[in-house]
């Protein structure tokens, strides 16, 4: 099939999409980037620049309300399915969640957990999910997250945030070596159902670093 009957088939499917997402009102960003060389099998394609490069997003917090649609956000985009004790516990006073929306739309999200840091005696942030849906990926809206809990957490006198992220996850990796987290530790067959199993401890201190700063972060995800 030629290049160019096989992008008007992509275009057509994209109009399809738009259409569809319209009619269920479901927003989706307003200027798509053109598709990749990918779906023409033809290498010689260069990959388009993207029309926007960020979407804003509002903030809210997670409640009642809105608990089922953030486990249906980490369902679709993560590799790990979370018991009902861990959403029931995201309401306890030691959990932290901000949720990410783009016109009305649940789009992205981070949880954490307050910990107490035993060797300093100060307090410490885990990042236990950040995700957005793949369709908005590469807007900004996961480096909005983290600012937001980057800030906020300095707020409430946290002196370090920290994650795991697998070794095979080479997005995620570049991700937060870009937002200036390194890598502290490799811990092999960490987790007992995922493949590969092995992980990275990634961390980032948050006394050296101001909130201008991290407002000036490009994580570009």
């Amino acid at each position: 099939m030629e290049i160019t009957t096989m992008a008007k088939e992509v275009d057509e499917g994209q109009k399809i999409i738009m259409k569809q997402s319209s009619e269920h009102k479901i927003p989706i960003p307003d200027q798509l980037p053109d598709p990749d060389e990918r779906l023409y099998y033809n290498q010689s394609v260069k990959k388009p620049k993207r029309k926007i490069k960020s979407l804003p997003i509002q903030f809210g917090k997670l409640t009642n309300q809105n608990v089922e649609q953030f486990r249906i956000l980490n369902y679709l985009t993560l590799p790990v399915i979370y018991s009902d004790d861990f959403y029931e516990r995201l309401t306890n006073y030691r959990r932290y969640s901000i949720l990410g929306y783009y016109k009305d739309l649940l789009v992205g999200a981070i949880s954490c957990r307050y910990e107490d840091d035993e060797e300093t005696g100060g307090r410490v942030v885990y990042i236990m999910t950040i995700t957005v849906l793949k369709a908005y990926r590469r807007y900004g809206i996961g480096t909005q997250l983290l600012k937001r809990a980057m800030i906020d957490c300095k707020a409430a006198d946290v002196k370090r945030i920290y994650l795991h992220v697998l070794c095979s996850n080479e997005s995620a990796i570049e991700f937060y070596k870009s937002a200036n987290f390194t890598i502290k530790e490799k811990l092999l067959d960490y987790y007992t159902d995922l493949d590969p199993p092995h992980c990275f401890i990634f961390e980032r201190s948050l006394e050296d670093i101001t909130n201008e700063q991290i407002e000036q972060i490009d994580a570009k995800k």
